[in-house]
């Protein structure tokens, strides 16, 4: 029995370690515009575009890793876009109004990479109230995986792509798990 408990103990550790270690060959990027630090497998590359609104012209903020695929990195995308609203947009308030927001942002977000919706909750980031969802896509091939949530009236949308053959990996959740206010 107690060889039993010894053999559990010494294999969760290894386990642990090898996850530790991928982990901590990433690097901690810092979005001082964005006012966030997040980790990633290597330095992100950074895009801002303009784009049109129901409301308007808006600039989206995007920070992008695209990783070799391999057993090291088994997620081909990782991605934070940020936009803001006009002020008071989203009060802080508002709950009813941004849930109704996540859900009809993942579903619009399914849908334009040709998937559907898997599933959807309600989650938090670093002590932020926001919402969780997974689409598959191409023919379920693929997974995305995207936690969103609102600071003010700033969004923040953070979301990794993967096969869906390895898309219960530990560094996607490492990845959305990461984000920190700054």
């Amino acid at each position: 029995m107690f060889l039993l408990k010894g053999l559990i103990i010494l294999f969760s550790l290894v386990l642990s370690t090898s996850v530790w270690s991928q982990s901590t060959n990433w690097v901690t990027f810092e979005s001082r515009d964005g006012a966030f630090t997040m980790a990633a497998p290597s330095e992100p590359e950074y895009l801002v575009k303009e784009i049109t609104t129901s409301i308007g012209a808006m600039e989206l903020h995007s920070y992008m890793v695209a990783p070799q695929y391999d057993d090291q990195n088994p997620n081909l995308m990782y991605l934070i876009e940020y936009y803001d609203y006009p002020e008071g947009t989203f009060p802080e308030d508002s709950a009813a109004l941004k849930h109704f927001f996540y859900e009809q942002t993942a579903q619009a977000t399914s849908y334009e990479i040709g998937g559907a919706l898997s599933y959807s909750s309600e989650s938090s980031v670093d002590g932020i109230d926001g919402f969780l969802y997974r689409c598959q896509y191409k023919n379920d091939a693929y997974v995305m995986k995207s936690r969103m949530f609102f600071v003010g009236d700033r969004f923040y949308h953070i979301k990794v792509y993967s096969e869906k053959e390895s898309s219960l990996n530990d560094e996607m959740d490492w990845y959305l798990d990461s984000f920190k206010l700054k």
